[in-house]
């Protein structure tokens, strides 16, 4: 009788364990799932206000700004242009200002070379738009 009353107390326990293992293997799951949703959707929203900063990021300050004067050399590459912009406080993000670039209509012709006068009130596309010579230079 005893030999039965143990066999019962160690499947009892073998079922325990059972379920305790499984209830924490499913924690373990739940953890990991939560976690991976909080990882998408902060990865989503930090990618959606980049899109939309790409598209519409506004000027350095308001308006009249401080005037700022930039040259542009010859065989100057859009990496050179863009940290002269960014070193002289008139975009806020340099690789940002690079990939607007990209995207705008001056990719394949390029800025023009010369003194240009910008302004911390222009936007990044008025400012392309100085550089690539539609705008007012000095």
């Amino acid at each position: 009788m005893s030999n039965q009353k143990t066999d019962k107390r160690k499947k009892s326990n073998s079922v325990a364990k059972n379920v305790a293992s499984g209830a924490i293997g499913m924690i373990i799951n739940i953890v990991v799932v939560v976690v991976a949703v909080m990882l998408v959707y902060r990865f989503s929203v930090s990618a959606y206000q980049y899109g939309v900063r790409i598209f519409g990021e506004p000027a350095m300050s308001a308006a009249p700004g401080e005037e700022v004067v930039v040259t542009v050399t010859d065989g100057m590459d859009f990496d050179g242009i863009a940290e002269t912009l960014y070193d002289n406080g008139l975009v806020r993000d340099k690789t940002l200002f690079k990939i607007q670039e990209m995207l705008s209509n001056y990719a394949e012709d390029g800025f023009k070379e010369g003194t240009y006068t910008l302004s911390t009130a222009m936007t990044p596309d008025e400012m392309m738009d100085v550089l690539a010579g539609s705008g007012g230079t000095t």
